[in-house]
């Protein structure tokens, strides 16, 4: 998660810079933006969960609150669908969810935990598993090792961080000017 979060943090700062700005947000055509804001609550009520040991990946409902969150924001992505970058954010979304289903939670590279200097080989508690060769589609896994975040991220979190580039992009320089600015010419 650090990761995309830096990533959507430079977004906004480049945003800025051309121009855009977080108040245009609000005239963006975004379309039950509750979809998405129930997905994110519960898919961080499940890390703040499992960070105190209330979950873990054998817990059954685990899974299934993970399931639920993920289908409440491709919901909306589905309903979004018009704005630029939410097909790579979809096709990250479902690069996650499916190694997750394929394992029952997201397999974590005890290389990639060694790479950060961590010491001991731990996984992070609830929606996640050690990375073994039991694993199913382990290029999906959490492989990518990214000192500077002391995080590892999968293939699913680079193509939703791509993808949140243009969106966040997008919303912030929303809408768009549309009448005639003193240097342009008059057309009469």
């Amino acid at each position: 998660m650090p990761f995309v979060v830096t990533v959507v943090l430079l977004a906004i700062a480049v945003s800025y810079v051309r121009g855009g700005r977080m108040r245009n947000i609000a005239a963006a055509p975004l379309h039950h933006g509750w979809l998405l804001a129930l997905g994110v609550v519960l898919q961080v009520g499940v890390d703040l969960a499992a960070a105190r040991g209330w979950l873990t990946p054998d817990v059954w409902w685990t899974y299934g609150l993970l399931a639920t969150s993920q289908l409440f924001v491709v919901a909306w992505v589905v309903v979004n669908r018009h704005l630029p970058g939410l097909v790579l954010v979809a096709a990250g979304l479902a690069a996650n969810a499916l190694v997750m289903a394929a394992n029952g939670a997201m397999p974590v590279s005890p290389e990639a935990i060694a790479a950060l200097g961590i010491g001991d080989v731990e996984v992070p508690p609830g929606k996640h598993i050690l990375l073994d060769a039991s694993t199913r589609l382990p290029w999906l896994a959490d492989v990518i090792p990214v000192p500077p975040l002391r995080s590892i991220i999968s293939v699913g979190d680079i193509l939703l961080a791509i993808g949140l580039i243009p969106l966040t992009h997008r919303l912030m320089t929303w809408p768009m000017p549309t009448d005639v600015t003193a240097d342009q010419p008059d057309p009469h």
